[in-house]
């Protein structure tokens, strides 16, 4: 003999998942747990944005003190450079006086009438530096320079 089948279930779909999710769930103590979950959605997204902020700072940090230490390379770039312009300055103005020098010398040179003598007066009457500006290869314990 055989024994008759269950007749099958009658009614919609979905309420055979629900009744089958619940007991999955261990009925009332999953259902406890979903909604701890959900009602403690808000401490679990302030963690979260703790969480950013603190990771956020450490990055910072080290961007800021690298910022610092570049502005004050900036500052120091700049210094130079305005020192280096102002050595330049000095450095055209002894060139156009050098040049001015050597034109006069030049044409008192190839003068018709030029003496030695008067070459000599001519060239210990101009004012030739002894050290030009930024030149570090001269000083004062120089032999050279004498």
């Amino acid at each position: 003999m055989t024994t008759p089948s269950p007749p099958p279930p009658s009614g919609p779909p979905w309420v055979e998942i629900l009744v089958s999710v619940i007991g999955v769930l261990g009925g009332a103590g999953g259902i406890t747990a979903i909604a701890t979950v959900l009602l403690q959605r808000r401490k679990f997204k302030a963690d979260a944005a703790d969480v950013l902020t603190d990771t956020a700072l450490i990055l910072v940090q080290p961007l800021k003190a690298r910022v610092a230490e570049l502005e004050a390379e900036a500052v120091s770039a700049r210094r130079q450079v305005e020192a280096a312009t102002r050595e330049i300055s000095e450095l055209r103005t002894v060139v156009r006086e050098a040049t001015a020098m050597i034109r006069r010398w030049r044409a008192a040179i190839l003068a018709p009438s030029a003496t030695i003598d008067q070459l000599r007066v001519l060239v210990s009457s101009s004012g030739v530096p002894e050290r030009l500006p930024g030149d570090r290869a001269w000083s004062d314990d120089n032999p050279r320079q004498r």
